[in-house]
């Protein structure tokens, strides 16, 4: 193992994209899983069935303050995530995305740290970084945990 080397995801979202450690995906699932409904803020998409579990489903860029619209619901899919926080009974949540995540390796001195949009909420991204020609939001999935917690009991 190269430990100059870092193993990604890089995700794309609705007129986004978010890159994730390799190891923070569980799965990822058509969007004929995902399960609509159940109250809540719109950004709570619903739920999928995964593993036996009751897993959240988010349209991050919502969360964020992006926009409303959503993508071409033929290349959505769900990409379950493996919990990092307490906050999550089912020690899992789900992104809507734009297709399917992409696998990348990477070094350091291919990430280079670019402002935070102007709607990024700063509790939510912890970073934005150019890789090449693409920009990235790195999410802080604790702080996101912790909001899908809160919606849930909210609802």
């Amino acid at each position: 193992m190269n430990r100059d080397q870092i193993y990604a995801v890089l995700m794309a979202l609705n007129d986004d994209s978010m890159l994730l450690p390799n190891a923070a995906v569980a799965e990822v699932l058509s969007r004929d899983a995902l399960r609509v409904g159940g109250g809540g803020p719109p950004w709570l998409l619903g739920h999928c069935e995964w593993n036996n579990r009751r897993v959240p489903v988010i349209r991050f860029e919502l969360l964020n303050g992006g926009g409303g619209s959503g993508g071409d619901p033929r290349r959505e899919r769900v990409v379950v995530l493996n919990s990092v926080g307490r906050h999550l009974p089912s020690g899992n949540l789900a992104i809507l995305t734009q297709g399917y995540p992409h696998l990348v390796t990477l070094n350091r001195a291919a990430l280079h740290p670019v402002e935070l949009d102007s709607v990024d909420r700063d509790d939510l991204v912890l970073s934005r970084v150019r890789i090449a020609s693409q920009v990235a939001l790195i999410p802080d999935l604790v702080t996101v945990e912790a909001e899908i917690a809160r919606a849930q009991v909210a609802a």
